[in-house]
């Protein structure tokens, strides 16, 4: 198995972890990463690659280089690459697609946008030279995508992730969400909207609808910087209505404290907040177009829409604020959709991959 980061706190990294604390008693794992979150478990192996990670293209490029070299050394029997990360590749699960994100965020900066060119460019180079393998993809838009990018020789696999609903759930009552909130240093006394992730995944439009809810607070979780946002909301008006504790170890507490979450990202392959936002019983309201979304009706598990129009995401918050009791099915319903995408489905899922990708080495 091979990614940039082998950690909870990161995406591809959570999937990784949850996929070798399942794979792993089973089979012989490696685990060939530049970084590593978790102490190294009783039944993985780890592999250091090195990378010079001055910035994101920096990494993959260095970290490719390096990856190529370390596995030319060991015979493995499939060998499972998380995005741009490997050349020897059996496997490759799709995290994003850059070339698509490309055309669909225009709220990314041009830093941002540079980098996703360049990387589509690079992304393109990748799948020609990885043809053979089997793809996975989080989401059916990312499969469209990568089908419409890179022409696969091979069905793609459609396998979204998992949540952990143990960790991630709702509190019994309002009296202990109160609490939890005094807990946390939280206003007890306002609607707590919930913001998790870097903010140009739509901070600014939710930054804009807060102007229109003097009655709402918005706690941001993100490892964006904070100086440059909260000056934004100054000029805006609401930096009173901002609360912005910074990067977080663990955000189950912050789902339960919450009211709404809110998630207006023009492109996500998939969403892991969403999902564990529904998974804590928070109505999620989102765009139609990232990955997670596939798990929602809009109007029955949560409320979907173009909403990096700021006048779309008011209205969508007008309906919770309007209708609490709406909203509050809403999170039930979100909750038990949930709980039918565990981990152990995913690994399940990605071990059939393996097996029908796998070929017996031969002596």
């Amino acid at each position: 198995m091979v990614v940039h980061d082998f950690s909870p706190g990161f995406g591809h990294g959570r999937y990784c972890v949850e996929l070798a604390r399942r794979l792993a008693p089973a089979h012989d794992v490696h685990i060939f990463a530049n970084h590593f979150g978790v102490p190294c478990g009783p039944y993985w192996t780890y592999q250091k690659v090195p990378a010079w990670r001055r910035s994101a293209l920096l990494t993959i490029l260095t970290f490719l280089a390096q990856a190529r070299r370390k596995l030319s050394h060991r015979r493995f029997d499939l060998v499972h690459a998380q995005g741009l990360t490997c050349w020897q590749a059996d496997v490759i699960t799709a995290h994003v697609c850059n070339a698509a994100r490309v055309e669909k965020d225009a709220l990314r900066s041009p830093r941002e946008r540079l980098f996703d060119t360049l990387a589509g460019q690079l992304e393109t180079e990748f799948y020609r030279a990885n043809l053979a393998a089997n793809w996975i993809a989080v989401s059916q838009e990312t499969a469209g995508e990568l089908l419409a990018e890179h022409e696969p020789l091979h069905p793609i696999s459609v396998i979204h992730h998992g949540v952990d609903t143990d960790q991630f759930r709702p509190l019994a009552n309002a009296t202990r969400k109160m609490a939890l909130r005094d807990e946390l240093g939280l206003p007890t006394n306002q609607w707590l909207w919930l913001f998790v992730g870097e903010a140009s995944k739509g901070l600014l439009p939710t930054l804009q609808a807060l102007r229109h809810f003097p009655q709402a607070t918005l706690l941001v979780i993100s490892r964006s910087s904070s100086a440059l946002w909260l000056a934004k909301a100054a000029n805006l008006g609401v930096l009173t209505q901002v609360i912005w504790p910074g990067p977080q170890p663990s955000l189950a507490a912050f789902y339960q404290a919450a009211d709404v979450f809110v998630y207006p990202s023009q492109y996500d392959a998939f969403g892991m907040v969403v999902a564990e936002a529904m998974s804590a019983g928070l109505p999620v309201i989102t765009n139609r177009g990232i990955g997670a979304a596939e798990w929602i009706k809009h109007g029955e598990n949560g409320l979907l829409g173009d909403i990096s129009d700021p006048a779309v995401l008011q209205e969508l918050l007008r309906q919770v604020a309007n209708l609490p009791d709406q909203g509050a099915q809403l999170g039930t319903n979100a909750r038990l959709t949930a709980r039918h995408f565990s981990w152990q489905r995913c690994a399940e899922a990605t071990l059939r991959v393996y097996e029908k990708t796998w070929k017996p080495l031969t002596a």
